[in-house]
């Protein structure tokens, strides 16, 4: 009886799981890139705009872009209020899958990123990168997380990786990088983003305004 009672409430998680709308696939979560690494969901919400309850269940680092007043309500549960804070990112295994819907209860757009880490276990176990620049916020299994604030001229030099990096900016920003020895120039905006193949060579250099990142080291 107690396994045939454990089957059951296996089965009604699951059920419960698959019968919610996967994260890609809500409408305001934005599909814009995806690799054999990571996949990028933007997420924009209008003032006083909510999304369709969603299941998260993939390893991601979460990137937030506007100071704004939010809610959230997991399934079944009550209802939660925050500040979110434009600058901060995190990590989440969300080994347990989480069903929630998110709103905006402020009078100005909510702006954040779900970097889901679709590549499974490491690959590898790249060293810590040692740059001065860079500050260390978490060592997960599936990558390192770094903060960066780069004044004007600054520059950073990045060795090849077995998997690749993603560099984010959280402002506005000009900078000069390099790839392999080729150089692009961007003027980006909160929420853009560089991606970094595996084996190349990347160095970025700042513009003539202090700059906010976040870079990725993806294992």
């Amino acid at each position: 009886m107690p396994k045939l009672f454990l089957f059951f409430i296996v089965a009604f998680s699951s059920l419960l799981t698959t019968a919610q709308v996967a994260v890609r696939n809500e409408p305001r979560h934005h599909n814009v890139f995806e690799n054999d690494y990571i996949r990028i969901l933007d997420v924009f919400l209008a003032p006083h705009d909510t999304t369709q309850f969603h299941v998260h269940n993939t390893p991601s680092v979460f990137a937030i872009y506007t100071n704004t007043a939010t809610g959230s309500q997991l399934k079944s549960g009550q209802p939660t209020k925050d500040l979110s804070k434009a600058g901060s990112f995190w990590y989440d295994s969300l080994s347990t899958p989480r069903i929630h819907r998110v709103w905006n209860e402020d009078s100005v757009w909510f702006h954040v990123m779900d970097i889901e880490l679709t590549g499974g276990k490491s690959h590898n176990n790249p060293d810590v990168l040692k740059d001065p620049l860079l500050q260390l916020s978490f060592n997960e299994q599936q990558a390192n997380g770094y903060y960066l604030q780069m004044k004007p001229g600054e520059n950073i030099e990045l060795p090849p990786s077995a998997t690749g990096y993603l560099f984010l900016s959280f402002g506005d920003a000009g900078v000069a990088y390099k790839i392999n020895g080729y150089t692009q120039h961007c003027m980006m905006k909160p929420g853009h983003y560089i991606w970094i193949d595996p084996g190349k060579k990347f160095s970025i250099t700042n513009g003539n305004q202090t700059g906010n990142f976040l870079l990725l080291q993806l294992k």
